[in-house]
C-alpha cells in the first residue's frame, strides 16, 4: 500500500490502533453520570453506513459559567453504556479554549489547550455545529468558510458550503479528502441541525466508520 495512504488511514482509524489503556481516573470521567454535564440539548441516533440498525445514541449537553464560558459535552452511548466523552470550553465569543476527549473503544484520552493557540476558526466535534450556525450568513451569500478541525492531537484543514438546506463540510487536502468523505448535517426549523451523514467518533467493529445520525431536540441548539 502507498504509504501515504496507510498514513492517512492510521489518522483516521481505518486501521485499528494499538495504544495503551486510558487510565482508571480517565474511564471513571467518562462513567460520570451524564447529567452531571449540563442541561440535555440533543438526542442523536447513529445508524452506521450500510446498516438498518441503529448502533448508538448521542447526548449534546451543555454547561453556561458565570464568566461566560460554555461547556459543550457529547457523549456516545452503546447498549447505554458510555464510550466516548467529548468535552469542549469555549469563551464567550467561542473561541476554543480547551478540549477534552475519552475514548473508551481506543483506549485513549487526548487534550487541547487554546491559549495562544486558541483561535476562533479551531472546530471540534461538540462545536461544529454551532462555528456552522454561527456562518450562515456568510454560507448563504455562498461563501466557502474555512475552519481546522482538531482531532486526536492533530489538525486538519476544512471548508463548508452550503446548498439548499445542507451545509458541506469537505477536506481542503487532496490526500485527506481520500480518507474522509465529504460530511454533511441538514438544517431544520430554527437552524438547528436535524440530520447528519459521515465520520462519527465511535468505532464498529474496531473500525472507523460513516453513519447517519438523525437527532430530536429537546432544548434550543446552544
Amino acid at each position: 500500500m502507498n504509504w501515504r495512504y496507510s498514513f492517512l488511514f492510521a489518522l483516521f482509524g481505518v486501521v485499528g490502533c494499538g495504544h495503551a489503556s486510558i487510565t482508571p481516573l480517565q474511564a471513571a470521567r467518562l462513567a460520570t453520570p451524564a447529567a452531571s454535564h449540563g442541561e440535555l440539548i440533543y438526542i442523536g441516533t447513529v445508524t452506521p453506513e450500510g446498516s438498518t440498525i441503529p448502533a448508538f445514541r448521542y447526548e449534546r449537553r451543555v454547561l453556561e459559567r458565570a464568566n461566560g464560558e460554555r461547556v459543550s459535552t457529547h457523549i456516545t452511548f452503546a447498549d447505554d453504556t458510555p464510550v466516548v466523552l467529548q468535552q469542549a470550553t469555549q469563551d464567550e465569543g467561542g473561541r476554543l479554549i480547551a478540549f477534552e476527549e475519552v475514548h473508551g473503544q481506543r483506549g485513549e484520552a487526548h487534550h487541547f489547550a487554546g491559549g495562544e493557540r486558541g483561535d476562533a476558526n479551531i472546530v471540534v466535534g461538540p462545536t461544529l455545529f454551532g462555528f456552522a450556525r454561527t456562518h450562515l450568513r456568510e454560507l448563504r451569500a455562498g461563501q466557502a468558510v474555512p475552519l481546522v478541525f482538531w482531532d486526536r492531537g492533530s489538525e486538519y484543514a476544512f471548508e463548508l458550503t452550503l446548498t439548499g438546506d445542507t451545509v458541506q463540510m469537505r477536506a481542503t487536502s487532496f490526500f485527506v479528502a481520500l480518507a474522509v468523505s465529504p460530511i454533511e448535517f441538514r438544517l431544520g426549523p430554527g437552524e438547528q441541525v436535524v440530520a447528519y451523514r459521515g465520520r462519527v467518533p465511535p468505532l464498529r467493529d474496531g473500525r472507523a466508520t460513516d453513519a447517519d445520525v438523525t437527532y430530536v431536540h429537546l432544548a434550543p441548539f446552544r
